[in-house]
């Protein structure tokens, strides 16, 4: 294929998975090193003795909201939810063929029959012999399970739970007297305070599926509980009786017997609630092994069955752990906890391990675990680039190997806990990170190690956007204003211009050209330039229609100003002109009921490419030269907050409120690519 067939923008790398989610990520069953997660609307597999290299999976128009794969390892199922965006849309699941990679059903049986609400998938599992897929969504009020036929993805049975479920698995698959007769298969689930076990056997005389259920005999004094995650296991390798081992948000690991539908015993974990459990068959006359994970960040392994329960190890990682499997060969561990982070661990020791499977400081991956306010480059080197979260957290990423270079926490500024102070903006300016945050202060740090250097009080409301001129630091708020301050130690306030009447300054760019010249954008539609040198105004124009969202200076020509606005609508500036010289859209007339918003722009540094980001989490990239469509992005499931160019160029850093951090790379058209 030619460089002119490629499209021009490709996704390298995607940061981040759903740490919120249950079972987010996974080993596959058979490919011992392999694990599959989702993050956004895409699934990505990739190696954990090589986690940078991966592959996606695209099938999802909205956030991915559960996983499974299926015992064999043949197939991934993947749930969504439905959008607000199209009429009658439904809560999607997707089955993958793992070898091909491509999507095989879509099944549409989870919808909630409701224009414009919102449902989700929130259970899918597969049955050991991987003939059927369960799910089941979260409908507060009429909340569906239905079972598919895995080899034509014909509805086996639908049945309705008053509440939803908290968690779906498989139990015994029960042989039948005879050869001509169908196997009856036991699924259970969890609404509130109550297992349901479900029989699910074929009924000839309607040649269909039909469903019983019953409920688990609780002891007479009482166990109300939430249940988070369950699994069967079995106390010796003869499976002569199967039990249910389910985690619940007290932190207890509670024994319920399949057959004879009993609970045996409550075995205290953690006071933080258990959230993923993952189970390790009896083998070699020893009873099965039960990975806990709990809310406080507590890996516990415990062995036993039925009554008795030993804890073997313990271990302690950063964030509550929702995701637990173990590798195809047993030996390994993959944990994925709340605040972002995936850890490969050792299953018999609970080490750490790294991608080359030895002990280990950090993480296997890194993420962000909240909506990412912003990134920066520095202004000279590709090699690495700075993101904030609201989180509060601040990060140095290295490029090459995508680990993080140091972190910086959020400062504490209130006693309120909910009142997370987060950097809204940033700029990387002689060795030290330029910062603005939601508290109103602007705060520099060194480039190289984070280590705090100064700060200043400078906006109420916080401060939207920092830079540095040749002499003097700017800045701009959400109380309208453009502050000036002296760039020596003393940091002085030296002037103050309010010119966007209380609003919220959404862009600023200090004059490619003559750097006295501030010009700024707000929630008030109007653009000012601000001349540092005359100390006042000097042009301003507005717009009836469409909040100013983001603006960006071309580099060439008359060096024109572009403005993104709420209503999707790109316009080029001239200072000479009152009204644009020139206007597009960002969106097509047959996406009338999408968001429009543009949230984002940025200039790629001496060429014709502008990125523009959408409130629909698409990054576009506009060919400035004839003010088309160059490419789209879609990777993100939420609002693309802000996207950056790498100083080489080479390539797109975006990021999102789904707390994805996308890493684009860009082939120029009219470069030549490099001889292989």
């Amino acid at each position: 294929m030619s460089q002119d067939e490629l499209d021009p923008l490709v996704l390298e790398h995607m940061m981040g998975f759903n740490g919120d989610g249950k079972g987010s990520v996974q080993f596959h069953p058979v490919d011992k090193t392999v694990m599959i997660s989702y993050t956004g609307c895409l699934l990505v597999i990739a190696d954990v003795t090589s986690p940078h290299e991966q592959e996606f999976l695209r099938g999802h128009n909205e956030a991915i909201t559960c996983l499974a794969i299926s015992p064999s390892g043949n197939y991934i199922a993947s749930g969504q939810a439905s959008t607000t965006r199209v009429p009658n849309s439904e809560a999607t699941v997707i089955v993958w063929d793992y070898k091909t990679r491509q999507p095989q059903y879509r099944l549409m049986e989870l919808h909630d029959g409701i224009q414009f609400s919102r449902n989700k998938v929130c259970q899918l599992a597969f049955s050991p012999d991987d003939m059927f897929l369960a799910g089941s969504d979260d409908q507060c009020s009429g909340a569906k399970m239905c079972v598919w036929h895995t080899d034509n993805a014909q509805l086996a049975t639908l049945t309705k739970t008053n509440d939803p479920l908290n968690f779906l698995c498989w139990g015994d698959i029960l042989q039948p007297p005879s050869k001509t007769q169908r196997p009856a298969y036991h699924l259970l689930g969890a609404t509130r305070s109550q297992i349901n076990r479900y029989l699910i056997s074929f009924d000839r005389s309607r040649e269909a599926y039909k469903v019983d259920h019953t409920s688990m005999q609780l002891p007479s004094t009482g166990l109300a509980r939430t249940y988070n995650t369950a699994s069967v296991t079995w106390p010796s390798e003869q499976r002569e009786k199967a039990y249910l081992v389910a985690g619940s948000a007290a932190g207890e690991l509670c024994v319920f017997s399949v057959g004879d539908l009993v609970f045996r015993a409550a075995v205290p974990v953690s006071k933080g609630g258990l959230l993923a459990l993952a189970m390790a068959p009896a083998q070699r006359g020893q009873p099965p092994k039960a990975y806990c994970g709990c809310g406080d960040g507590t890996l516990k392994l415990l062995q036993g069955a039925d009554l008795q329960w030993v804890c073997l190890r313990e271990t302690r990682l950063e964030g509550s752990i929702r995701s637990l499997t173990l590798s195809a060969d047993g030996t390994e561990l993959l944990a994925g906890t709340g605040t972002g982070n995936i850890y490969r661990l050792d299953a018999a020791t609970l080490d750490n391990l790294g991608s080359a499977g030895q002990r280990a400081a950090k993480p296997l991956l890194a993420a962000h675990a909240k909506p990412i306010s912003c990134v920066a480059f520095g202004q000279q080197s590709s090699e690495w680039f700075m993101t904030s979260s609201r989180s509060g957290t601040v990060r140095r990423w290295e490029l090459s190997g995508y680990s993080v270079d140091y972190e910086i926490s959020a400062p504490v500024k209130t006693t309120d806990a909910a009142a997370v102070v987060s950097a809204e903006c940033m700029a990387v300016r002689k060795e030290s990170v330029y910062s603005g945050w939601t508290d109103g202060f602007i705060r520099v740090y060194d480039e190289y190690n984070g280590a705090f250097l100064w700060e200043i009080m400078a906006h109420r409301g916080g401060t939207t956007c920092v830079d540095l001129t040749p002499l003097y630091l700017v800045s701009a708020g959400a109380d309208g204003c453009l502050r000036v301050w002296s760039d020596q130690p003393s940091h002085q306030h030296v002037g103050n211009f309010d010119e966007h009447s209380k609003k919220r300054v959404t862009g600023m760019c200090v004059d490619l050209f003559k750097p006295s010249l501030i010009h700024t954008c707000s929630d008030n539609k109007t653009i000012v330039t601000v001349d540092l040198e005359q100390a006042r105004r000097v042009t301003a124009h507005s717009v009836k229609d469409g909040a100013l969202k983001a603006m960006t200076q071309l580099s060439t020509g008359e060096g024109e100003l572009v403005t993104g606005d709420a209503a999707g609508n790109l316009k080029w500036w001239d200072c000479d002109e009152a009204e644009p010289v020139h206007m597009t859209m960002t969106w097509s007339p047959h996406d009338a009921n999408k968001e429009r918003r543009i949230t984002h722009l940025d200039l790629r540094t001496g060429s014709r490419y502008m990125s523009a980001c959408t409130a629909t989490g698409d990054v576009q990239v506009w060919d400035l030269k004839n003010a088309q469509l160059a490419s789209v992005g879609a990777a993100h499931s939420e609002e693309a907050t802000m996207a950056r160019w790498s100083p080489d160029g080479k390539q797109l850093i975006s990021v999102g409120n789904d707390a994805c951090i996308c890493v684009w790379n860009f082939y120029d058209p009219e470069e030549e690519p490099a001889s292989s």
